[in-house]
Parts: C-alpha cells; sequence; structure tokens
C-alpha cells in the first residue's frame, strides 16, 4: 500500500487512515460517512472527522476563510476554518497530511461541512511514503 501511495497518490488496498480506525474510534472520531446521515450528524452536532488532506483552499472571495478535503475509507468531509481558527492552528492546517478535525456540523441540504474549532496533525500515526495534495500557496 505504501508503495502504491508513493507511485501514484493512491492505492487499491486499505486505505491509510483504516490502519488507524480502532484508536481513532476510542477518541470519539467518526468514519466521515456517518456525516451524509443526518440522523447520526445533526445540524449543530459536534464530531471529530479525520483523514489525509486532498484539497486546502483559502479562495480570495472568501474573506480568509479556508476549505480543506479530507478523504477517510469511508469518503470525504468538507472542512470550513474561519480565519482566527486558521490562525490558530496555521501549522497544522497547511503542513500535515493527515488531520484530526474537531467541529460542528452544518447541513444544506445534501450538502454538509464541518466547521472546524480544533484541528489536529495525524501525520505521525499513518504511515503515508507520499503525502500531496492539491493546496494553495
Amino acid at each position: 500500500m505504501l508503495q502504491d501511495y508513493d507511485a501514484t497518490g493512491l492505492s487499491l488496498k486499505a486505505h491509510p487512515v483504516s490502519f488507524i480506525r480502532k484508536p481513532l474510534e476510542r477518541l470519539g472520531v467518526i468514519p466521515t460517512a456517518d456525516l451524509r446521515s443526518e440522523q447520526a450528524s445533526p445540524q449543530g452536532r459536534e464530531v471529530r472527522v479525520a483523514g489525509v488532506v486532498l484539497v486546502r483552499q483559502r479562495p480570495s472571495t472568501a474573506s480568509g476563510v479556508v476549505f480543506i478535503t479530507l478523504e477517510d475509507e469511508t469518503g470525504i468531509a468538507n472542512l470550513i476554518l474561519w480565519s482566527n481558527t486558521f490562525e490558530r492552528f496555521r501549522r497544522v492546517a497547511r503542513l500535515s497530511h493527515v488531520l484530526l478535525a474537531t467541529g460542528h456540523v452544518e447541513r444544506q441540504g445534501e450538502v454538509v461541512h464541518v466547521h472546524v474549532h480544533r484541528l489536529d496533525s495525524l501525520d505521525d500515526d499513518v504511515p503515508l511514503e507520499r503525502r500531496a495534495s492539491r493546496d494553495f500557496h
């Protein structure tokens, strides 16, 4: 799996986050697929999600808001970091390749975001050789 990620950035075998799912469960981290369920993740509920960073965006039209897309073995999570949160966790938000995000669920129809108020790096816990995402600079 590590060689797959090193060569191509993906693997047809197990997802890297699946290797730490049990410890994540003990921390109360939900699979990102649970965000799709309004019953499991209702509006305003505090959740913890973790995943490999796919994309970081900081559009000039978004008044300093940063958007991060995470992927775990079950799907993706869309994160929103307001400028004050981004500044508090700047190093982790910009440089980490595997993140643990804590925040509140926002539902707008089928679109679900997590408004992040805490961000932690899991880089030391997930064995990735190649850690690449499409990022703002």
